[in-house]
């Protein structure tokens, strides 16, 4: 929820959405935020948490890990891949087929709607959430705090994926939502 605070969102009923008494459903733990130097050493984080899993008899596929771009979803996937894991995109223009092995994949665009034991936010850098390439070119501050909450959502409701766990990596500079919601 610290995502979305002091956000005006609309309740659809003519006012604001204030998230006051805001309860959530589910207990799991509180995200776990992670930053390492380098992208190797984020992987190097990522694969230690998928082989506890495995000793943990966890099963991967009810893992998903979420990522802002397809590019950095194929960064990801060849990435555990050639530590050994198997894996499972999660594609846009088809359902999930829950029966398939591996970790899942899928952009924050596309795990919406869907759960998952467990939820690995990854790439959560500077420059990449909020999405820069999106290159708003404007001088309106009011589309620019549009495209700002657009940001803030999917990562809200990536994080929301999860049912147990939630851990989020970055690599490098982390994002401004993640030093300022949780710093």
């Amino acid at each position: 929820m610290g995502l979305l605070k002091n956000i005006k969102v609309d309740d659809l009923d003519g006012g604001d959405d204030n998230q006051k008494g805001y309860k959530s459903l589910l207990h799991g733990s509180s995200p776990k935020i992670k930053n390492f130097n380098t992208f190797q050493e984020e992987i190097d984080y990522i694969t230690q948490y998928l082989q506890q899993m495995n000793k943990d008899e966890i099963q991967i596929k009810e893992i998903c890990l979420v990522a802002r771009t397809n590019n950095l979803i194929n960064q990801y996937k060849n990435a555990v891949e050639d530590k050994g894991f198997e894996t499972y995109l999660i594609k846009r223009t088809e359902a999930e087929d829950q029966n398939t092995s591996g970790l899942r994949l899928a952009t924050m665009h596309r795990v919406k709607g869907l759960e998952f034991d467990r939820v690995i936010i990854a790439g959560v850098n500077q420059g990449i959430v909020p999405f820069e390439k999106l290159n708003i070119q404007t001088y309106d501050p009011v589309i620019k705090q549009e495209a700002e909450v657009h940001e803030r959502a999917l990562l809200y409701v990536a994080a929301t994926r999860a049912k147990k766990e939630v851990i989020v990596t970055s690599f490098g500079v982390p994002s401004k939502f993640l030093r300022e919601t949780f710093n």
